[in-house]
C-alpha cells in the first residue's frame, strides 16, 4: 500500500479571499457630474466641466480594474494553483471535513505515482486524476489531514485492480498534493506520514477512490485513522 520516502515540510500558503465585483446595479458616474441648470443662469466653465469628467472617468477606470483584478484572481484562470478553490466543508458524516486544497487534476497519473501503481498506470493509462486535501478538526482537539484521490480508469475491472495493488502492502500508490500538486505547509503531517497512516479505498464503476490520512504533530493511532480515511471516501467525487 506504501512507502516511505523523503519528508517535504515548508510553510502553508491560503489563497486569499477575494470578494467578486458587485452585480447589484449596472455602473453610474455621481450626481454632480451631469449638468443640472446652472444657479442664477450662470455657467459653471469650462475647468469645472472638465474636473468632473475626469472624476468620472476615473472611477469607470477603478471598476474596469478592479473586474479585470477579480477575474485574473480566479483558480480556473491561474495554471498550477492547487489551493482549494472554495472552502468546502463537508459534515454529514461521522468526522467534518473541510477542504484546504484542491481539487487538482490531471490526465497523466503513471507520472503521479510510484512503485507497482505507477507500473499499473502505465500499462493501464488513467483517464482522469482528481486530488485534494481535506482537515478535519477532531473531538480532542487534534487536527486530521486526509488526501482524497480519485482515479478514472477506462473500464470497472482496471478500476478494480487498481484498489487491489494500491491496497497491498509494497506496492506503492499516487502521490498527495503536498508531495507533488504544488501545496506546501507548516505543522501538517509529511507525504509519508499520509503514505504510511489510515488508508481506505473503494470503487465505483470505473472511478477508484483513494483516502489516506495522518494527524498533525504524529500521535499514530491506525485504527483510528483508517476509520477517517472510511469516512473521507464519502467526499469522492466532489
Amino acid at each position: 500500500m506504501s512507502e516511505s520516502y523523503p519528508q517535504d515540510q515548508a510553510t502553508w500558503r491560503t489563497a486569499p479571499v477575494t470578494a467578486g465585483p458587485a452585480d447589484t446595479s449596472p455602473f453610474q458616474l455621481p450626481p454632480e457630474f451631469y449638468d443640472a441648470e446652472p444657479a442664477g443662469g450662470r455657467d459653471p466653465g469650462p475647468d469645472k466641466r472638465n474636473k468632473l469628467l475626469l472624476q468620472g472617468l476615473g472611477l469607470v477606470g477603478v471598476a474596469v480594474l478592479s473586474g479585470l483584478v477579480f477575474w485574473a484572481v480566479q483558480p480556473s484562470h491561474v495554471a498550477g494553483v492547487a489551493e482549494a478553490a472554495s472552502s468546502q466543508v463537508d459534515s454529514a458524516g461521522k468526522y467534518t471535513f473541510t477542504r484546504v486544497a484542491g481539487p487538482a487534476t490531471d490526465t497523466d497519473c503513471a507520472q503521479h505515482a510510484f512503485n507497482k501503481t505507477q507500473v499499473f498506470l502505465k500499462d493501464h493509462p488513467c483517464q482522469q486524476l482528481v486530488r485534494s486535501l481535506y482537515s478535519s478538526t477532531l473531538p480532542d482537539g487534534t487536527t486530521a489531514v486526509v488526501s482524497l484521490i480519485d482515479v478514472k480508469m477506462g473500464s470497472n475491472g482496471d478500476a478494480e485492480q487498481l484498489r487491489q495493488i494500491t491496497s497491498s502492502d509494497n506496492t506503492g500508490n499516487v502521490y498527495d498534493l503536498l508531495k507533488d500538486g504544488g501545496v506546501t505547509a507548516a505543522n501538517m503531517p509529511t507525504t509519508s506520514q499520509l503514505q504510511d497512516g489510515g488508508y481506505a479505498a473503494a470503487t465505483n464503476a470505473n472511478v477508484t477512490t483513494i483516502a489516506l490520512t495522518a494527524l498533525v504533530g504524529g500521535h499514530p493511532d491506525r485504527a483510528k485513522l483508517k476509520d477517517i480515511s472510511t469516512d473521507a471516501l464519502r467526499l469522492a467525487g466532489k
